[in-house]
């Protein structure tokens, strides 16, 4: 059995690891991308570990979202290789997204592979990242009028 508990100092190295290593950009915006979003989860204790029900300590994989948007949208979510397709990561989204339609910043290969968007209702959304990272580099001040912005109209994503 798996327990879900929120994230704790103990866990830092294993997410960092587990996360950055999974980012295979050699490139140094990339990383420091990552590392930013990585920080302001921990920062945040926006992350949720699933372990065994019988040590606390072991983790099997773990949840990363942001709410600096608004609004809660999924980050990341790890899960050992050898333990994949056990209902680990389903558990994990249903503990903080028990909602049909999840809000992700995130797609890759394995989102694809796994048919992550039918299994478990993630809807990417391309914009979500790079306002994450505009939020958390403190670039969201405002800005003066009629610079390529019209009073009264919303974008949505």
């Amino acid at each position: 059995m798996i327990k879900i508990r929120p994230y704790k100092a103990l866990d830092e190295d294993f997410i960092y690891h587990s996360w950055l290593s999974s980012v295979d950009y050699n490139i140094p915006g990339v990383q420091r991308m990552t590392r930013l979003v990585i920080d302001s989860c921990v920062d945040n204790g926006t992350i949720l570990v699933a372990c065994s029900d019988e040590d606390s300590d072991h983790i099997l994989g773990w949840l990363s979202y942001s709410e600096e948007i608004g609004f809660p949208v999924l980050l990341y979510i790890f899960v050992k290789k050898n333990l994949r397709n056990h209902g680990i990561g389903g558990s994990l989204l249903s503990e903080r997204f028990p909602e049909e339609t999840v809000p992700t910043a995130f797609w890759s290969f394995w989102c694809q592979k796994y048919n992550l968007k039918k299994r478990w209702g993630l809807k990417f959304n391309s914009l979500y990242l790079p306002v994450l990272v505009d939020k958390l580099n403190g670039k969201t001040e405002s800005q003066p009028k009629n610079q390529g912005q019209t009073e009264g109209i919303v974008a949505q994503a």
